[in-house]
């Protein structure tokens, strides 16, 4: 009888000490107490912008841009392979590669109503989108991904004024190539000191996008 019983102590020890080290392991190997917990995830997107000007003025700078939640939840349900509720299907003709410009100065926030013919021009829902002097909504060069975590991709255009002086003061990153677009949904906008073109100077706009998963 006592044997026995020194017997299930020990069968408990060694129990209690497996589902120890399962836990502790798992933990070690996921950051999760949950060993059953995905390892892998797709942890976050990051989007940065900057602009330089040439031509009267030289200089470059950056500055801190919003994510929109309309934006993201477009490139969520596109990812997942959802009719998006907001826009379009991305396609060659629907996808976040074009660039607008405001000269309205007010500052932009995450739950904006920035999508539609009415909000989802460059700006809006407050200010309004450039259209002319060569500062119109333009096609940006789209640089992929290259490597693994921490890669970035980028979309770049530059804008020569052309017709008269312009002020420019926002920049956005959109999905449709026309304003007033009822497919248009804004990503990301950035507001910065208010720069006024003269015939002849340009203004490069980059939104870089930081791809990081593990």
């Amino acid at each position: 009888m006592k044997i026995s019983r020194n017997k299930g102590i020990a069968t408990l020890v060694v129990a209690m000490v497996v589902a120890s080290a399962f836990f502790v392991g798992g933990y070690a190997a996921t950051g999760n107490w949950n060993p059953w917990g995905n390892r892998h995830y797709y942890e976050k997107l990051n989007v940065n912008f900057q602009y330089c000007v040439t031509g009267s003025q030289v200089y470059c700078s950056d500055t801190h841009n919003v994510v929109f939640n309309a934006g993201m939840l477009w490139l969520q349900q596109s990812m997942s392979g959802e009719t998006p509720t907001v826009g379009c299907a991305p396609g060659t003709t629907c996808g976040m590669k074009y660039i607008g410009l405001s000269a309205g100065t007010t500052a932009p926030a995450a739950g904006d109503a920035v999508t539609g013919a009415t909000n989802g021009d460059c700006g809006k829902p407050t200010d309004s989108e450039i259209t002319a002097n060569g500062e119109a909504r333009a096609l940006g060069t789209v640089t992929d991904i290259s490597g693994g975590t921490g890669a970035t991709s980028t979309v770049v255009k530059t804008f020569t004024d052309t017709t008269t002086s312009q002020a420019v003061a926002k920049a956005c990153l959109l999905n449709q190539s026309t304003q007033g677009n009822a497919n248009n949904v804004q990503l990301a906008a950035a507001t910065f000191t208010s720069v006024t073109l003269q015939i002849g100077d340009t203004i490069q706009i980059t939104w870089t996008l930081t791809w990081t998963w593990s």
